[in-house]
């Protein structure tokens, strides 16, 4: 199972959403059975309890507020929506990477939970962007991609691949705005 935190930036009450299995998921404790298919990269059709809708998803990079691939544009049957959607980790990895002042730069990112390092993607001194995955952290046999928030350059990787990690640990040191 996997639970995300939705919400639409003009309401400012916030959605559980937790996909239960491959073809039935909850929305605020109501659960619904959906099939879906891809027919490009951004456009899904969507069937949700016997109902039908064409789903167009785009990223929403006017929206700064969240890390880049958790804003989306959504068309619904030409309906336009736009919502946020974090996970449990998103969550918690804001949480641990002392993101706690709203918009202050978070310069260390620490692990949200107890894992493994996956894949290392950045080395000192590199230059990323917002929305670069950093990181890929196994926890509880599932993958999740741990993601810059801003533009900035990796100023200490204190982890190597392969390697256990505690909760909180200090992964990467972050050093301002990349000139």
């Amino acid at each position: 199972m996997k639970k995300y935190i939705t919400k639409f930036p003009k309401n400012k009450n916030s959605n559980d959403v937790e996909v239960i299995d491959n073809n039935r998921f909850s929305f605020n404790g109501k659960e619904y059975e959906y099939e879906h298919k891809f027919i490009s990269d951004s456009i899904i059709v969507l069937r949700i309890n016997n109902d039908n809708y064409i789903v167009k998803v785009d990223n929403d990079t006017e929206n700064n507020n969240w890390n880049l691939g958790t804003a989306f544009n959504i068309d619904i049957n030409s309906d336009n929506y736009k919502i946020i959607c974090k996970s449990e980790l998103d969550l918690l990895s804001e949480k641990f990477s002392n993101n706690k002042a709203g918009g202050k730069f978070k310069n260390i990112i620490s692990s949200p939970m107890p894992g493994a390092i996956v894949k290392m993607n950045v080395k000192p001194g590199q230059r990323i962007q917002k929305g670069d995955v950093l990181l890929v952290l196994e926890a509880m046999k599932m993958e999740n991609e741990i993601k810059a928030a801003k533009d900035c350059v990796v100023k200490e990787v204190l982890v190597k691949e392969k390697t256990s990690v505690e909760k909180g640990q200090v992964l990467i040191k972050l050093d301002g705005e990349s000139k």
